[in-house]
Order: structure tokens, then sequence, then C-alpha cells
């Protein structure tokens, strides 16, 4: 029987680096613990062997789940095997309200998301995918000129298996209203219960082919949402609670605490601050609503 669960969080957790540092992962970790419903699971996917920080996460937090690639699949088609791992796994050990992807680089700010995503997708039948949408201009140039390469004549010389499978899920995400490039941010992305079972139902996730694609795994899970007859829908700031852009911050820490944003990417910088300044920002508000909190609950 599967566990049945408010909220899953996947993140996946790559090697370390001199911008994809421990403590981080630590930080993010804890801003979910912070701000998430209590009914909510974290999937650790990971993707850093021969490290294996899903085993030192483990110590720290363990009520995690992790998943281990057997190796660093890599990024473009990479990300997305090693991610079908973790969506494999979500989909056969837990019933879930809501699914959100987080990268390691994004950071909880506030609680009530999970709500707001389910209430969003109640009032939006059909849509599959939500958070920062592009469809035109420079957000999709380059997943549109790989996806027309790749089924080209050029792409079909370079690998028939390849294109033969990529042309056939355009075909049918065309067929749904699908514009080409079309995708949803990668930094923080939430998806429906639904996109998850028909990605499982029509064999859509591990496939090799897929994999050796140069498109990043945020775009392919746009094209595979509306090949699966579902869509994609903007749940961004100021009207809604996410707040992501691709490189930084999308304003200033103190204007996104205005906009009442949950979930911001990219904490790397903001101007003048760096991802430290930025962390320690928001673990300062968390650390002040949990005194907030601490002092309600005494009596009087």
């Amino acid at each position: 029987m599967k566990q049945q669960v408010k909220l899953v969080v996947v993140i996946p957790v790559g090697a370390l680096s001199s911008k994809n540092r421990y403590e981080h992962m630590v930080d993010t970790i804890e801003s979910i613990q912070h701000y998430a419903t209590p009914n909510h699971k974290i999937v650790i996917q990971d993707n850093s062997a021969p490290m294996h920080l899903g085993d030192r996460l483990l110590k720290e937090f363990p009520r995690l789940d992790v998943v281990r690639a057997p190796l660093n699949y890599g990024l473009f088609g990479g990300l997305y095997k090693s991610l079908s791992l973790a969506l494999l796994h979500v989909h056969s050990t837990y019933q879930y309200q809501v699914l959100m992807k987080m990268d390691t680089d994004a950071l909880m700010t506030g609680p009530g998301i999970e709500d707001d995503a389910i209430r969003f997708f109640d009032g939006h039948p059909g849509v599959g995918e939500i958070g920062h949408r592009l469809y035109d201009g420079d957000g999709i140039k380059y997943p549109a000129q790989t996806i027309g390469r790749e089924v080209s004549m050029y792409g079909w010389l370079r690998d028939r298996e390849r294109c033969t499978t990529m042309r056939l899920y355009m075909q049918q995400a065309e067929a749904n209203g699908y514009i080409i490039g079309e995708h949803v941010l990668g930094g923080t992305a939430i998806y429906h219960p639904e996109f998850i079972e028909r990605l499982v139902k029509h064999d859509m996730l591990l496939r090799e082919e897929l994999r050796r694609t140069m498109l990043q795994e945020d775009h392919l899970w746009g094209l595979l949402c509306y090949a699966v007859g579902l869509k994609v829908a903007r749940f961004h700031i100021p009207e809604q609670p996410l707040a992501v852009v691709w490189k930084g911050l999308p304003c200033s820490p103190d204007d996104l605490v205005k906009v009442n944003a949950k979930i911001v990417h990219s904490t790397r910088y903001w101007q003048h601050m760096n991802e430290d300044q930025i962390r320690a920002y928001f673990r300062q508000r968390r650390q002040e609503r949990r005194q907030e909190s601490n002092h309600a609950r005494i009596p009087v």
C-alpha cells in the first residue's frame, strides 16, 4: 500500500563544487521542513556518485527518502534520466496531492504553497505542470532550436531512435497546443499527480533515446506534458507565490517578502548579495518565525 502524503518534494543532488556546497543543501532541506505541511516527504535524487551525498544527508535528516542513481548521468537528457528514477519511485511509493521539484539553489520562504498549488490545479483542470512558464522570445530559443535540429534529417542521421521518438512526441504535443520550446523553468516546478501517472502509463520515463537529447530536463517535461494531453501554466509572482528565474533572484529579498513569495530561485546572488548572505537573510526570518511561534505557545 502506498504511503499517503500531501506533498512530495524531489531534490536532485549533484557532486560538490564551489557553487554546489553541502551546507546549502542542508539549508534548503531545513527551509522545507520549516514551512511545508507536516504531511510531506522529501525525496533526494542522489546523482553525486561516488560521493553518495544522499547517505550523508540521511544521517542529518533521518526522514529523507534517498534514491541513488548508479552513476552521475550529467546534465541535459542525463538529468531527465536520473529524475525518471525519482519519479518512478515516487509513483510506486506515495499517494500524494502535489509534487514539487526543487534544485538545491532554491529555498522555501513561506508556508502554504502546497495548498496554493492544489487550489490552482483544482481551478485549472487539464494543467499538469505549473511554475515560471516560458513560451516565446529568448526564453525558448535554445529548446526550440534543439528540438528542430533533433527532429530534422540531420537529427535522424545522427540518432535515428532519438529522432523517431522526438518526432512522435512533437506531433502529439503540437496536437494539444504545444508551442515548440515551451516549458516551465526547472529551478522549481510543480506537478499534478495525473501528469506523473500519464508519464508512467505511456512509458515516457527512463527512455534511453531521450537520455541522449541535448534538451535540458525542464524542456523535456514541457514537451512531455503536452504529449500526454495536459498543459503547462504560469504560477509566478506577483499573482502567485513562486519566484523563479534562471540566474539569481528575480528581485531583492525584501521585495520577495512583500509579494509573499513562498519559494525562491536562484539563491546564487542578488546584486551585491552573495548566496551566503541571501540564505542568512531567509534563515533569520525562519528563526524569528520559530521564536514567535514558541512565544505564542507559552501560557500567560
